[in-house]
């Protein structure tokens, strides 16, 4: 699989930066039907993801609500809690891809979807018809991907991400890209499922404002993208990580000093901007070395290594193995 790096341009707006540098795409394939009660335990497999493309390195699992209401629960056995009442326009964001239950209440016996699915011919979206005859849950679900490489920024993300379209102005144009990637499936044409990748991207920057909004102390990496200097920094950061970057040049970027904007980025963040850009610049590398065809010295001007022999070392350091020796892992 070759890689294409996106180009993203900066738009003034820290979170739409960084979420454009991810280069998503995203797809429907499943339409569940249920009615109550009903309890199924769900999660993202390859085989959902192989009918569109390679299995991707990170899945983000996604619900769109479109009658009904469910409860979300990440719990996985008996006595599971309410994590999330999801209801109609509602769509459910699962960055990890976690293991979990989607119910109409709790205390119903979950079942494992896989054990319900009806598909439609050999190419055509899957079905769940399952409940107990009461009120009507329509659920679509799908996931996102980074179909190009890693990901590294979707590891610090919460478990469970929540943004409802209903009050949203692309609400129009985000059901209807939906419909038209579900109606692709169910007519047999699974290459031209995945959503507009700006669909992805709006619907992970609007459920992160939404949750940075009811929490306005986050952890993490969204402590650094809440602080409306660092969060600029961290932008510039993944706009391109070919690019190079002194941390006085960041810190002047944003308007701090340097000894300033070190030791907040520092405290936000875990470690100083020096450490955060190569840990993302090796973690970066280390999955273009697994994950695609590119030569060590393509990774290495990448992630924004002049010489490759400079970026070996960088690697080794870090990893503990040269690159060639990483590609042979197992």
């Amino acid at each position: 699989m070759h890689v294409s790096s996106p180009k993203p341009t900066s738009r003034g707006d820290p979170l739409s930066d960084v979420v454009g540098s991810i280069d998503l795409v995203g797809s429907v394939f499943l339409s569940a039907e249920f009615t109550a009660p009903w309890a199924i335990i769900a999660h993202v497999t390859e085989e959902d993801c192989l009918p569109f493309m390679p299995v991707p390195r990170q899945v983000i699992a996604y619900h769109v609500v479109t009658e009904g209401q469910a409860i979300v629960s990440l719990d996985k056995g008996e006595g599971y809690q309410v994590h999330y009442r999801a209801q109609k326009g509602d769509v459910v964001i699962l960055p990890s891809n976690p293991l979990h239950i989607l119910a109409s209440e709790t205390g119903v016996e979950p079942v494992s979807g896989d054990e319900l699915l009806l598909p439609v011919g050999s190419s055509g979206l899957a079905r769940i018809s399952h409940g107990g005859g009461g009120d009507r849950t329509n659920i679509l679900c799908g996931f996102m991907a980074g179909d190009s490489g890693p990901v590294p920024l979707l590891n610090t993300l919460p478990e469970i991400l929540i943004v409802n379209i209903e009050s949203m102005e692309t609400r129009r144009w985000i059901e209807a890209s939906i419909t038209m990637a579900a109606r692709e499936v169910t007519n047999g044409r699974p290459s031209g499922t995945t959503l507009v990748p700006g669909v992805c991207r709006l619907l992970l920057i609007e459920a992160l404002r939404s949750y940075m909004e009811q929490n306005p102390k986050p952890g993490g990496w969204l402590a650094g993208m809440a602080h409306p200097r660092i969060s600029r920094a961290l932008a510039r950061i993944h706009l391109d990580l070919a690019i190079p970057m002194r941390v006085e040049d960041l810190a002047a970027e944003v308007g701090m000093s340097r000894s300033a904007f070190v030791s907040r980025f520092t405290e936000l963040m875990g470690v100083g901007p020096r450490q955060y850009i190569l840990s993302q610049r090796i973690e970066t590398a280390a999955g273009l070395l697994r994950e695609t065809d590119l030569t060590s010295a393509q990774i290495a001007f990448r992630v924004g290594y002049d010489a490759p022999e400079a970026f070996s070392r960088a690697f080794k350091r870090e990893t503990g193995k040269s690159p060639s020796d990483w590609r042979r892992l197992p």
